[in-house]
């Protein structure tokens, strides 16, 4: 049964692949190096990352807190999600409230749409909004595909740039 649960050692294997799965789906040209959701476990303590990021005292001043979870299925690591509690004008624009992530190798299989979903509901305890803003960029198809089919409104496209890329991002908001 798929469920959010807090950053567990015993998916830290599981989840340095779906890390380097991720990267070579950018160099795949399949995911764009700004949409990955995945850190590096070489470079951080994922567990220790996921419980600070709750904690404004332990972040940056200019991040908003967030409650990042693990998506699992029985012992398989699906991916993980990220639920900030509000939004800054940068997460306005590109981020919103709710940023998700799959392993690549469970793509196409259902698991993105059950993930939100689950993020969803999760989020109306946390999020202060009356409103959920989710976004992506425009040419990831599978993705506004799950965020329309958890009931996200498209509002509008905005452009964005990141590391002197530009791209557009669809803007969507789901009701709490």
């Amino acid at each position: 049964m798929l469920r959010l649960i807090d950053a567990n050692d015993k998916y830290l294997e599981q989840y340095k692949e779906a890390y380097l799965e991720s990267v070579k789906q950018i160099e795949l040209g399949n995911i764009k190096k700004h949409s990955m959701m995945f850190l590096n476990p070489e470079d951080n303590d994922i567990i220790k990352h996921f419980m600070d990021s709750r904690d404004q005292s332990k972040i940056p001043s200019y991040y908003v807190p967030s409650y990042d979870y693990f998506a699992v299925d029985n012992e398989k690591l699906i991916g993980v999600i990220h639920i900030r509690i509000r939004l800054t004008d940068n997460l306005l624009r590109y981020g919103g409230h709710i940023g998700y992530g799959i392993n690549p190798k469970y793509w196409k299989m259902g698991y993105g749409k059950k993930v939100l979903q689950l993020g969803l509901e999760e989020s109306k305890t946390l999020i202060e909004d009356d409103k959920i803003l989710i976004t992506c960029d425009d040419d990831n198809v599978g993705s506004y595909k799950i965020i329309e089919s958890n009931g996200g409104i498209l509002e509008n496209k905005v452009e964005n740039e990141d590391a002197g890329e530009k791209f557009l991002t669809r803007r969507y908001w789901i009701e709490k």
